[in-house]
């Protein structure tokens, strides 16, 4: 317990460092706040213009796809948040720079550190109002789902969290065996952006890789459909294993 609490107060640290390193900028913070916010009001304007056309994608409806998407953006701002940019692109500038080998001296978990150094206040901010949007679009399904649907919803969030953590770390791991480690993590974030599309848009050999190879379903698709109740249980047992194996991988 003891240990527990010593890192909470580690994290709550770099929360309040993270804050006052964005602070110190305050028009760059308010900038970049209102960027992100306006990214997804465009999206957002982006899926209502197609639904002016269709009244399905696949078998999502339009309120359906409002969930995805939505579900999506608190999965991607809670990574964006905490490890995506300390592992992706911090980890391998302080490996490269030798400053990697100082903190191995620290009385604290290296891999904690790397993944929290820098807790990312800017996106902090911007999940507010996605966790704001989460709440209108469950709104607009007029909460039909059971306790047990959101229990299940909020576990495979964990899960695409922890699975999103794995990759990330294989992909930073490389950054001990050469210089570009950097390029495979923007290209890793491009194909992420997928995870906010169903799946049914895909057909073919681009649909078995984003279902078997690189499977973004688990990022927004499979927690939404739990949500919609409309997931199995096996389904959810394939997820979690498929995480566990890449954690054993990636760890």
């Amino acid at each position: 317990m003891g240990r527990i609490i010593r890192y909470l107060r580690i994290l709550s640290l770099l929360i309040r460092t993270g804050l006052m390193q964005q602070m110190a900028y305050r028009p760059h913070f308010f900038a970049m706040f209102a960027g992100k916010v306006i990214r997804i009001v465009l999206l957002l304007l982006f899926f209502q213009a197609v639904f002016v056309k269709v009244d399905r994608i696949g078998s999502w409806g339009y309120d359906q796809v409002l969930l995805l998407f939505a579900t999506f953006h608190v999965v991607d701002f809670l990574m964006s948040i905490t490890f995506h940019r300390n592992l992706a692109f911090y980890l391998p500038q302080k490996v490269h720079s030798g400053d990697f080998d100082a903190r191995m001296l620290l009385p604290v978990n290296l891999l904690f550190l790397s993944s929290l150094e820098r807790i990312e206040m800017i996106d902090l901010a911007s999940f507010i109002p996605t966790l704001g949007f989460l709440g209108y679009v469950l709104v607009r399904l007029e909460f039909a789902f059971t306790g047990s649907q959101f229990l299940v919803y909020l576990v495979l969030i964990i899960n695409a969290l922890l699975f999103l953590f794995a990759a990330v770390l294989a992909i930073a791991s490389l950054s001990f065996w050469t210089t570009q480690s950097g390029g495979m993590a923007r290209i890793f974030d491009s194909l992420l952006k997928v995870g906010r599309y169903p799946i049914e848009i895909f057909e073919g050999y681009w649909r078995s890789v984003f279902l078997y190879i690189l499977p973004l379903v688990l990022i927004a698709q499979l927690p939404s459909e739990a949500l919609l109740g409309i997931l199995s249980a096996r389904a959810v047992l394939i997820a979690t294993a498929a995480t566990g194996l890449l954690l054993v991988l990636a760890l």
